[in-house]
């Protein structure tokens, strides 16, 4: 028994393993089957069909990719999010006198925004010569700049060719008219592991052409680092914006004019950035142009170099994206500084500033004071009401923060959920007047649509972790009472095997034995009565008495034949067991035929158990009370049925229920112990019937699959 449960065990064990198995490298090639690129994958630009863009105005000419737009930081990507170890190869051309361009690879998360990507760029910026190299992740890290020999130029094309494999990365940028060339080898532990290809722009508008994709392999690498003098390294946490520093974000409108040289110096617009260096006087008027960032609760504009908090009295109508000129005192302060405006005037309205993306530690820094940024975290607790205005705390697991919507009262309040990620755009303030002494810095929201929900809170809370403890308690309880379940009804259906046994063992042996018993009795008191009996007589009663022990030692036979472990009976082998039973007790005298109809299969013991003594009693009724020549006894199975019919051609008798004896009495309690019928017709001079039918219980097909094993490992069992 235990060899049948450990062997039943292991089975489905295997059986487990093979599908978990399965199921694992299916979704192995489901994930990975796009790792590589193919031999060599060429983008043609016909259409864009095969692009998705965020930001810029992308569209196709003379089989080349134009970005007509000079926003910072629209993105064109392509490939599959799989792509591991590749070069990508391009043309490209400067089709404004500013910014930077180039390629990007092993990119994900992409979203509109600058750096709103995980991935790694390469690419020219115009504003110092330099081939740029750095890693994008919703923020800027940037290596050490290589010089690009003879500049660049305006409307020059340049082929570039950027090599990603494992962790190690190589850039080459040639001029394609002068074929000066400039190289860089980039490495990170640990790296970004896959990702998209994609084409970027700053600033500026551009072309790109001859876009192919091919496998890299570590020779790529070394073919580049022969021409360099070092390996860099993501070493300058400092945004890719900070270079416009070097010039003005705005450029000057055609309806104003430059101002002349004998205009007062203190009349030319200053760098918002250069304020907190500058020693002005308490009474200096400053000018500055900037891009209105927020306008409630206060008014914040900025330029590329930073962002001020403007304190105008004035009552001009702004929106944000607009694009201003103030006059005005300068108050300097720790990280930014305020302007008192005496005059502001509206120069144009403009499209608002794209957020510069940062993390809570570099917004903590206080480098990005008054400035428009875009920052993640999971939102802790929300509060405010109608009246007041709704304070929002994230944290990022190191740094926490505030979020502040001061439209709260005017609009209603967009529902998120405490746990959740979200990412937020709005202008950063360091000032004690909004963060209390209780954060290191806000982030003032001009509404709420500037929340985006980036993923749902996680399942893994305290009300789940309560559930499924509580959801573990009860199936731990459910268990048990199912474990003590089985436990109650294996004892029953043993005692109830146990009855049976006792029953077949009382109608059985316990009477054979009460029989010779009789018998050997009844001899002595004849031999004790009668010294001198005749000995013929008391030959013929040990003949007798020898018949019982025989067969009581047959019931005894086939009561343990049928409790051991054995392969199911099938219909024939019961046939044959009656036929062989039938001729024995019949003798000579007596013809036994046999007929089988249906098909063979399996019989469950129970069932073998009732019609084998069923028939044999019949046959012994026969053989000693019908006197017949010839007994037939026929079993068909058809349609989940069994039926057995015991015949002779003897004399018969008139059959009445209440004149059943006790031989017929017993075969109706084992057909009722089988749920089945028993039937006797019987007419004198012609001959007697006795007939079985009962259903065969339908095991399910895992029952008959285990049976089946459990028949084949005992088989081997035995073999062994």
């Amino acid at each position: 028994m235990k060899f049948r449960l450990a062997s039943r065990t292991l089975l489905l064990l295997a059986a487990f393993c093979s599908v978990l198995f399965i199921a694992c490298v299916g979704w192995y090639q489901l994930r990975f089957s796009g790792r590589h690129p193919n031999q060599k994958f060429i983008i043609t630009p016909d259409s864009l069909k095969e692009w998705t863009s965020y930001d810029g105005t992308w569209n196709v000419l003379n089989g080349a990719i134009h970005n007509d737009s000079a926003e910072r930081g629209p993105k064109l990507m392509a490939g599959s999010p799989y792509w591991t170890d590749y070069t990508l190869a391009a043309d490209m051309r400067f089709d404004g006198n500013h910014g930077d361009m180039g390629v990007i690879v092993r990119s994900s998360d992409e979203e509109e925004g600058v750096d709103a990507y995980r991935g790694y760029y390469a690419g020219l910026r115009t504003t110092d010569g330099m081939l740029v190299v750095g890693r994008a992740d919703h923020g800027w890290l940037e290596a050490r700049p290589t010089h690009m020999p003879g500049g660049i130029g305006y409307g020059t094309w340049h082929h570039i060719t950027l090599s990603i494999y494992h962790c190690m990365l190589a850039v080459t940028a040639e001029n394609l008219n002068t074929h000066q060339a400039a190289y860089a080898v980039f490495e990170e532990h640990p790296c970004l592991a896959r990702g998209r290809i994609g084409l970027r722009s700053f600033a500026t508008g551009g072309s790109w052409r001859n876009i192919a994709v091919t496998p890299s392999t570590e020779q790529d690498i070394e073919r580049v680092r022969q021409h360099v003098s070092y390996i860099s390294h993501p070493d300058y946490p400092v945004h890719e914006a900070a270079y416009n520093r070097l010039r003005p974000l705005i450029p000057e409108p055609r309806p104003l004019s430059v101002p002349s040289a004998t205009a007062q110096p203190d009349q030319i617009p200053k760098h918002i950035g250069d304020l907190l260096n500058l020693q002005n006087k308490p009474d200096d008027d400053v000018v500055l142009r900037g891009v209105v960032t927020l306008t409630h609760p206060d008014l914040y504009i900025q330029d590329p170099t930073g962002g001020i908090l403007v304190e105008s009295p004035a009552s001009l109508r702004l929106n944000t994206g607009d694009v201003v000129e103030v006059h005005g005192k300068v108050r300097s302060g720790l990280y930014s500084a305020t302007i008192h405006t005496s005059s502001m005037h509206l120069l144009w309205n403009g499209t608002p500033a794209s957020p510069i993306s940062v993390t809570p530690a570099q917004a903590a820094s206080g480098s990005y004071d008054a400035r428009y940024i875009e920052i993640e975290g999971r939102l802790t607790s929300d509060s405010g009401s109608k009246d007041t205005a709704r304070v929002l705390t994230f944290t990022d697991g190191i740094q926490t923060f505030n979020a502040i919507d001061a439209r709260s009262a005017e609009e209603p309040a967009r529902p998120l959920e405490i746990g959740s990620t979200l990412r937020v755009r709005g202008v950063c303030a360091l000032g004690k007047s909004y963060t209390k002494d209780q954060a290191p810095f806000v982030v003032l929201l001009p509404s709420s649509s500037y929340i985006k929900i980036v993923a749902d809170p996680p399942w893994w809370n305290p009300w789940h972790e309560t559930l499924l403890f509580a959801g573990v308690l009860i199936a731990a309880l459910l268990t048990q009472v199912a474990y003590f379940s089985f436990r109650r009804w294996k004892a029953e259906t043993i005692t109830r095997e146990r009855e049976r046994l006792a029953h077949d063992i009382h109608d059985t042996m316990a009477q054979g034995f009460a029989g010779v018993g009789y018998q050997i009795q009844g001899i002595h008191r004849t031999v004790a009565a009668s010294p001198e009996i005749d000995r013929s007589y008391v030959t013929e009663q040990l003949r007798v008495a020898y018949q019982l022990v025989h067969r009581c030692h047959e019931e005894a036979s086939r009561t343990i034949a049928m409790m051991a472990p054995q392969a199911p009976p099938t219909p024939d082998k019961l046939l044959a067991s009656l036929a062989d039973a039938a001729r024995r007790i019949a003798g000579n005298a007596i013809t036994v035929s046999t007929q089988m109809e249906g098909q063979p299969g399996s019989l469950p013991l129970r069932i073998v158990n009732a019609l084998l003594h069923i028939g044999r009693e019949a046959v012994v009724n026969a053989a000693a009370h019908g006197a017949p020549s010839e007994i037939t006894i026929i079993l068909r199975t058809a349609d989940g049925m069994v039926e057995m019919a015991v015949r002779d051609d003897g004399r018969g008798f008139h059959y009445t229920p209440e004149r059943a004896g006790f031989g017929v009495l017993g075969m109706q309690k084992r057909a009722r112990d089988i749920a089945g019928t028993l039937e006797i017709q019987s007419t004198p001079g012609i001959g007697t019937e006795v007939r079985i039918s009962a259903r065969i219980p339908q095991a399910s097909p895992w029952r008959r699959a285990m049976d089946r094993l459990d028949l084949l490992f005992s088989g081997k069992k035995r073999k062994t």
